[in-house]
């Protein structure tokens, strides 16, 4: 939004260069033109997580939705301009008075932006994310005797500065709460169960950090993602890290218990090691319950230095997974650089692997490669029998998905109908 602050004259040069100005200033004679912008929340955020493809996708619905919108004469819609996920609404007045206008444009933008938000919602499924829209308003008044030209430009202006209000005292609001979420630990641990597939067994589970349950920063991504933004990544994953520690009672002392380790945190001047070990002998647990897992989407500048750092952990019986492989371009590299116990592959490759050769190919040719180098396999986002089967068939050792177990404040069983799906193929091979 500051870059469109910044390049506010390129933008009504654009506008009138399409003869908006001339449509506007018809209209004008008569009564004032009502102004809406409308943005995407966090729209580079959703792009980040989700990825150029989804996006645009998004953007095509959203350019569909505000032309049904004008050509249904919806609202009273005297034309519309889009920039990327940025549209400007051009709204008739019916009334000649400006302030009446602006009372009655605030509410209509509340009205389309909650619209648009729940039909965008309902079009588009971003796992832990909702899309929202800002809203900015203002009235091109003719009764000042201005040009159209220069109504239009700072009408643009008051708009868009309107939205930019909103979107800063929102920001404001979302680090208060973070900050307090910190103080006051009010994070929680959510585990999810990572089993055999040979045995159908609990091998160990995921901790998954969550924040208050009607909050913002109730999702992780949300989570972790604000905590980059305030360099608060190592305050926050300490306090996650002893929260899952604390709530990991394992009735098997073998169990491993599987935490995101930031590749960031190591070179934070907060670092400070050997606080894990004394969370794990509280709880009389050790270094071998813990595997740290790194994400392939955090990239590591320095393999050298990140890797003497993890020797720190390893030396005392950590171990380390590679998370996400498959996800980016930098798993191999990831993966032989630090040598780790354990290869996690992404839920994108065994999602609908049924339905794609490739994915197949590409799993079969890890599990072989991870024998090779006697690391082990997890395969994550399993959903349906069938991808279960398919990755039980392909060598992998070790499964995690919805159809194992959903994350969950407690250690959660294996369901005892994956249970018995896993004991019947046994006995059949």
């Amino acid at each position: 939004m500051a870059d469109q602050l910044a390049s506010i004259m390129l933008l009504a040069d654009s506008l009138n260069s399409e003869n908006l100005t001339a449509k506007i200033d018809k209209y004008l004679n008569k009564h004032p033109v009502g102004l809406i912008y409308l943005d995407i929340k966090r729209f580079r955020e959703i792009e980040k997580r989700h990825g150029p493809i989804a996006c645009q996708k998004l953007l095509e619905v959203w350019k569909q939705l505000i032309f049904e919108a004008e050509m249904s004469d919806s609202f009273g819609l005297l034309t519309h301009r889009m920039f990327g996920d940025d549209v400007l609404l051009f709204v008739r007045a019916e009334q000649g008075d400006a302030n009446w206008a602006k009372m009655g444009l605030l509410r209509l933008a509340h009205e389309i932006s909650t619209m648009f938000g729940k039909k965008l919602n309902e079009s588009i499924a971003l796992s832990g994310d909702s899309i929202e829209l800002y809203a900015g308003t203002a009235v091109l008044d003719p009764s000042t005797g201005r040009t159209a030209e220069s109504l239009l430009y700072d009408a643009i202006k008051e708009a868009i500065h309107e939205a930019r209000s909103k979107t800063d005292a929102e920001f404001r609001r979302l680090q208060m709460e973070f900050r307090d979420i910190l103080a006051r630990r009010k994070i929680a641990a959510h585990y999810q169960p990572i089993i055999s597939l040979s045995t159908g067994s609990i091998y160990g589970y995921e901790a998954l950090a969550r924040g208050p349950q009607a909050s913002y920063f109730a999702t992780p991504n949300r989570l972790w993602e604000f905590a980059e933004k305030e360099n608060q990544l190592y305050a926050l994953e300490t306090a996650a890290r002893q929260r899952a520690i604390e709530g990991f009672l394992p009735h098997d002392s073998n169990w491993k218990l599987f935490i995101n380790l930031n590749a960031n945190v190591i070179h934070d001047p907060q670092f400070t090691p050997g606080q894990t070990l004394a969370f794990l002998e509280k709880m009389n647990l050790t270094p071998q319950n813990v595997v740290f897992e790194i994400t392939e989407r955090q990239s590591i500048d320095d393999y050298a230095s990140f890797t003497k750092a993890l020797d720190h952990y390893r030396n005392q019986g950590y171990q380390i997974a590679i998370d996400d492989a498959g996800a980016g371009y930098s798993s191999l590299q990831a993966i032989a650089e630090l040598r780790p116990d354990y290869i996690k592959i992404d839920r994108s490759i065994i999602h609908h692997i049924g339905c794609d050769k490739i994915k197949e190919i590409l799993l079969e040719t890890l599990a072989g490669f991870a024998q090779k180098i006697n690391c082990q396999i997890i395969a994550e986002g399993i959903e349906t029998f069938e991808e279960l089967e398919i990755v039980r068939r392909l060598g992998v050792h070790f499964g995690q998905g919805y159809l194992l177990g959903r994350p969950c404040p407690q250690l959660q069983p294996v369901p005892d109908a994956v249970l018995k799906w896993i004991q019947r193929y046994s006995s059949t091979v």
